[in-house]
């Protein structure tokens, strides 16, 4: 689904024009992008949990010079599925 999919799926819902839904959905982004960028983790109920990782450096192998190569150490984004969600993804394929 795409950003325009989701907004106009999300200002049918809510009764709201584009831009309004655009605006609300990009105040909801920069808000997660800030609060992760400041290693802040979060819980959306009902969806999961966000959070950061600082992933080790690590050797990986670079096909193309044909050598080993050191990756630096970076933060990643973890996500952890709530039972919720986790349930009704899953609740199809039990019946």
């Amino acid at each position: 689904m795409t950003k325009s999919e989701v907004l106009k799926s999300i200002s049918k819902e809510l009764d709201l024009t584009i831009a309004e839904t655009e605006q609300l959905y990009d105040s909801f982004v920069n808000g997660m992008n800030t609060l992760l960028s400041n290693n802040v983790g979060f819980t959306l109920p009902g969806v999961g949990s966000f959070s950061t990782e600082l992933r080790d450096a690590h050797k990986s192998y670079n096909p193309h010079y044909e050598q080993m190569m050191l990756i630096p150490p970076k933060n990643v984004v973890h996500f952890s599925q709530s039972s919720t969600l986790k349930d009704e993804i899953n609740r199809d394929s039990d019946e």
